[in-house]
């Protein structure tokens, strides 16, 4: 047990992390993703190749940033990667990404689309992006949700931007690109329950299995037995502390006005250190 003090975000972050492993290239554009990233290769799977942004370049010491990728070009020199590698890499099956979903259901299919229906959405969101590439080549397809709740983890999504353990899959897609692993604030979970649903497999320290039942949108199976998700070392926590200075997984985590002025806090403090005169030296 952790002799420091953490937050159930520093407890999903290891979490994450040791779900990472292989000579495989890593990318995010969220804080938790990054920081998930680097916790891994510095504790569990060396062999990772770490990747912020294309622009940013490969294995560089990369901090959770606004400015996608400015950030880093500036205070390092990472191996530089074209888009067409990135997605070579995705086709070979050499590559690994944190998602973020608006809704995850019972088989693993996942929605970044759009909230209510097609014709007329409550919500619009940012759009498939790269999900069906990822749920049609990746042997590991890992999530993560902040807020578990009955409107995240749903009986079925309202749009299905990649695919789970559907019929579709079983007969045009096969095995490769099926949900894995979803990390949340209460536990995480895999699809190696009947006929590729979500199951329990580990409870964060605290959790029971009726916050569980209630937060979730659908009956849920649990593998046996459930494992407790292991605390967090305090060298992670300091590490992870580190590595977001400009304290931006917090900022993932609120919302309102609360996340606007963090945002602009973030900011002007990023804003700082691209303007130090040793940001452009390589020494950070």
């Amino acid at each position: 047990m952790t002799t420091e003090p953490y937050r159930f975000d520093e407890l999903m972050i290891d979490a994450m992390a040791r779900e990472l492993s292989g000579e495989v290239l890593v990318s995010s554009v969220t804080a938790f993703g990054a920081l998930a990233g680097l916790v891994a290769k510095a504790f569990y799977a060396p062999d990772l190749a770490l990747l912020a942004t294309p622009e940013s370049g490969m294995d560089v010491d990369f901090l959770p940033s606004l400015s996608l990728g400015q950030f880093f070009i500036l205070a390092q020199r990472g191996i530089a990667l074209g888009m067409e590698e990135v997605f070579d890499a995705i086709f070979l099956d050499k590559f690994r990404i944190w998602i973020n979903p608006a809704q995850i259901d019972q088989r693993g299919s996942v929605n970044i689309s759009t909230i209510g229906p097609w014709a007329n959405p409550k919500v619009a969101l940012v759009g498939s992006r790269g999900i069906p590439e990822d749920t049609s080549h990746l042997s590991k397809l890992c999530y993560y949700l902040l807020d578990h709740n009955p409107r995240t983890v749903v009986a079925a999504v309202d749009f299905r931007s990649g695919a789970g353990n559907t019929a579709e899959r079983e007969q045009r897609l096969g095995r490769i690109g099926a949900p894995s692993v979803l990390v949340t604030n209460l536990g995480v979970f895999d699809f190696q329950g009947a006929h590729g649903q979500m199951q329990i497999r580990q409870l964060h320290p605290g959790v029971d299995l009726t916050a569980v039942e209630s937060a979730t949108g659908f009956h849920l199976t649990a593998a046996s037995p459930v494992a407790t998700t292991p605390e967090p070392s305090s060298e992670v926590v300091a590490f992870i502390r580190q590595h977001d200075p400009l304290g931006l997984r917090h900022m993932e985590m609120q919302k309102g006005s609360g996340a606007a002025k963090h945002q602009d806090q973030a900011w002007m403090d990023e804003r700082s250190l691209l303007e130090a005169p040793s940001a452009g030296e390589g020494a950070l």
